[in-house]
């Protein structure tokens, strides 16, 4: 049970290459110590411009790019504040004085964070082509931001991601920057399999990856290489987050250290700069903003901070990732400053307009692209992207006939009147899939830790499984968004205001489109609430691992990344402490936990149910169960709408979880609500605090309530009550005067909520028995009270618990 006070909290929310010709020349070491002393590019120009292995002119039509309107503006002050945003779509630019007479044009395109999606890369590539067709190959700089593999879909992901990169081969990707996923398996995997699997077509770039306890790049990275492009040379940086530790596992870069990667950037932009290498530098940074639509907080709060404040005036243009945002800024230097959103959605783009007589960057005009809804088959590039995907599918699904194991019964998202596909559609009521999700990460992130809470967000279900046999495709249709998993701490405080903000808010406050969402919960965890209550105080218990949760404590939370990080408006998993990156995916782990199963049986008992009790007189308390408000939004009664949820007819009351106790009452149910009385003066309850366990017996779903009673001897009771421990949003209360030692009867009386501002009265007298009653309310899985290991009378065993 909760017992301080709760607030809703809304938040605002890469050895250098230098490329002549068509020949490949090696700079300095990768390690090298920068020069401390910059000076200006020197004027010269390359003998000659080629495209870069693995890109290609193609020949034939292409479909054009997606327009984007563009204004222009003289170079900003280092303090200037973007004039334009890119959820707009809208584009901007800078020129240098009018003594720069530009001869030479180059557009740099990059994505960030494809995470395998290779079902888009023919739409995304699209534009990049357009721009080879139209300006020609050695006019275009294809980069990447990092997060190109790991975290993918199935149709790469079960390939180990190579046709991923085949098909980054295709589209001619030229540098890409490492992101944290790279190293998902490691840095020998990204040495000894993915740059293999590369073959020289580009580098992996990460100038603030160093051998251990130095600051040298390991030898399996570069910092930077270099492109001659109109002949401009055109220097590229990588650097990853210095996350990276607690993204991944540590044995997997063990022998790596991780560098500021900002300042990383700057060493290398000045050597670049200074030792007359490059004309043009361009960051690509596997780090941004936390939010793409408002600029102020971003530039000042959190890892971005100083990539916008104080990357050198040496890098002209940067891009970033591994935040999934979309924008497009300028930083404090006056350089462009994008991100290309995620999942092959979008492109950024930077024009650069160049005068090689006097060696100066007269503009940029930077915007970002969005894929556009049909890819341009008839150019030869896209055509073998496209050929590609599609010999990827068909791999995918050879792969995904695999039986990994087997469902007794179905086992389904939830449904409502509207929708009964048990497809992703109904997120605003509990199911029988969200809750097995859940589960799964409770016993193969937490299995060890009783207090570990397992939680899905129910748009991350999007598909149900059938009775029989569970194929490896089936699995990955119910996660397919291939999350990392993570884990978070937060306190039992925190834990309850998460559940609040089943009640929606965007991060400005607004009710969006969906504005209830039921989260799935492992099966140690329930709670009650009271939709009639103000917002942000609905939630009137909480229970884990069989007790009351303690608002002070700590417990650790697991879920896919995009949970934890705060999506669907969760806001407050996002100020969780010790985020951890598992370096696990959602899919992979999953299937794993299937095969350790065997079989899966569904559990329909309920971990959320709505609880009203009023006091009907000094002596008896009404409950109800499962009953929504009359203005409420959450629609769920005692009875999932899962498929094959059975119908509740009964709720009894018992003083234990063994079906065979005797009942104090029993409660009917009637489309999935119960309400009865209970008269505590006839119980046989004892002096002490006791829980009374009311149990759906068709479904499992079992509603602890914890009752205090105090006794003495003299012949006039005296009725005291409090609801549970105090708290600032009480739970409902009643006053009671135990007395004869029977089982006392129920009745039908409808309950009306009790006002949550008005604690109930005390009644004085000289002597006699007090009780206080804390509705403590919630379902264990298949039957059992959370945390216990008792099983209720028809329900089917829990599954056995493994780790992976």
């Amino acid at each position: 049970m909760i017992n301080t006070p709760t607030h809703r909290i809304a938040l605002s929310a890469l050895c250098l290459t230098a490329m002549i010709g068509s020949i490949a020349v090696t700079g300095p070491a990768a390690g090298a110590t920068p020069s401390e002393s910059p000076s200006p590019s020197e004027s010269a120009t390359p003998s000659g411009a080629s495209t870069p292995t693995g890109s290609a002119a193609p020949t034939g039509s292409a479909s054009a790019a997606p327009s984007a309107s563009a204004s222009a503006s003289s170079s900003p002050s280092k303090d200037a504040t973007p004039s334009t945003s890119a959820a707009t779509g809208s584009a901007q630019a800078s020129s240098s004085p009018a003594t720069c007479t530009p001869d030479s044009d180059v557009t740099v395109f990059s994505f960030n964070d494809f995470h395998g999606r290779i079902g888009e890369a023919a739409k995304l590539f699209t534009p990049v082509q357009q721009a080879r067709t139209d300006k020609g190959a050695d006019h275009v700089l294809l980069t990447s931001a990092g997060d190109n593999i790991g975290g993918s879909t199935f149709e790469s992901g079960s390939q180990d991601d190579n046709p991923t990169i085949d098909i980054l081969k295709d589209a001619g990707l030229e540098a890409s920057a490492v992101g944290n996923h790279e190293f998902d398996k490691g840095l020998t995997d990204l040495t000894e399999h993915v740059n293999k699997r590369i073959d020289g077509d580009f580098p992996y770039l990460g100038a603030n990856v160093y051998k251990k306890g130095t600051t040298t790049v390991t030898d399996d990275l570069r910092a930077s290489t270099v492109f001659t492009k109109g002949g401009v040379r055109i220097g590229v940086i990588g650097a990853v987050t210095k996350d990276l530790p607690s993204l991944v596992s540590p044995a997997g870069i063990a022998d790596l250290t991780i560098g500021d990667p900002v300042e990383a950037v700057n060493a290398e932009a000045r050597r670049l700069k200074s030792e007359h290498l490059a004309d043009v530098v361009v960051a690509s940074i596997h780090e941004g903003a936390a939010s793409g639509g408002d600029f102020a907080p971003a530039k000042v709060n959190g890892n971005f901070a100083p990539i916008y404040n104080d990357l050198s005036t040496d890098v002209d243009v940067a891009f970033n990732g591994h935040t999934h945002q979309l924008y497009s800024w300028k930083g404090r230097n006056g350089a462009p400053l994008l991100q290309a959103a995620s999942y092959g959605t979008h492109l950024a783009q930077v024009d650069l307009a160049y005068d090689t007589r006097s060696a100066q960057l007269c503009s940029t005009a930077a915007k970002t692209v969005a894929a556009p809804k049909q890819a341009n088959l008839a150019d030869p590039v896209i055509a073998r992207i496209n050929s590609d995907t599609e010999a990827a599918r068909k791999q995918a699904d050879v792969i995904g006939a695999k039986v990994i194991g087997t469902a007794t019964a179905p086992i389904t998202t939830a449904s409502d009147a509207q929708d009964s596909s048990f497809g992703s559609s109904v997120r605003n009521r509990e199911s029988a899939m969200s809750n097995m999700v859940a589960q799964m990460f409770k016993d193969t992130l937490g299995k060890d830790d009783p207090n570990f809470i397992g939680i899905q967000n129910p748009g991350g279900t999007r598909a149900s499984l059938q009775s029989g046999e569970i194929t490896y495709k089936d699995a990955a249709l119910v996660l397919p968004f291939a999350n990392s998993l993570m884990t978070t701490t937060v306190t039992g405080e925190q834990f309850k205001q998460v559940l609040e903000e089943q009640w929606q808010h965007d991060e400005k406050g607004q009710v969006p489109s969906r504005p209830f969402l039921s989260l799935g919960l492992s099966n140690n965890v329930s709670y009650t609430y009271d939709e009639n209550l103000p917002e942000g105080q609905r939630i009137t218990s909480v229970w884990v691992n069989g007790k009351p949760i303690d608002p002070k404590a700590s417990y650790t939370v697991g879920s896919g990344s995009f949970l934890i990080n705060g999506g669907d408006n969760f806001h407050t998993l996002a100020k969780g402490s010790k985020p951890v990156d598992t370096g696990k995916i959602d899919l992979d782990t999953w299937v794993g936990w299937i095969k350790d199963q065997g079989k899966l049986t569904p559990s329909f008992a309920r971990r959320g149910v709505a609880v009203t009790a009023t006091r009907v007189s000094d002596t008896a308390f009404s409950f109800t169960f499962g009953q929504t408000a009359e203005k409420g939004i959450a629609p769920d009664t005692l009875d999932l709408t899962s498929k094959g949820a059975p119908t509740n007819t009964k709720l009894v009351a018992r003083t234990s979880q063994d079906a065979n106790a005797k009942a104090l009452a029993t409660f009917d149910v009637k489309d999935g609500v119960a309400t009865g009385t209970i008269d505590f003066s006839k119980t046989s309850l004892k002096s002490g605090t006791h829980v009374v366990y009311f149990t759906a017996e068709e479904s499992g779903t079992v509603i602890p309530v914890e009752v205090t009673i105090t006794r003495d001897d003299a012949s006039t009771p005296e009725p005291s009550a409090t609801a549970g421990t105090p708290s600032s949003n009480p739970s409902p209360s009643v006053d009671v005067t135990p007395g004869a030692d029977e089982t006392p009867s129920a009745t039908g009386a409808t309950a009306t909520p009790s006002d949550p501002a008005t604690p109930s009265a005390t009644p004085s007298a000289a002597a006699g028995t007090s009780a206080a009653v804390g509705v403590e309310s919630g379902a264990g899985a298949n039957g059992t009270i959370p945390g216990s290991d008792v099983t209720s009378a028809g329900a089917t065993p829990a599954l056995p618990r493994t780790g992976n």
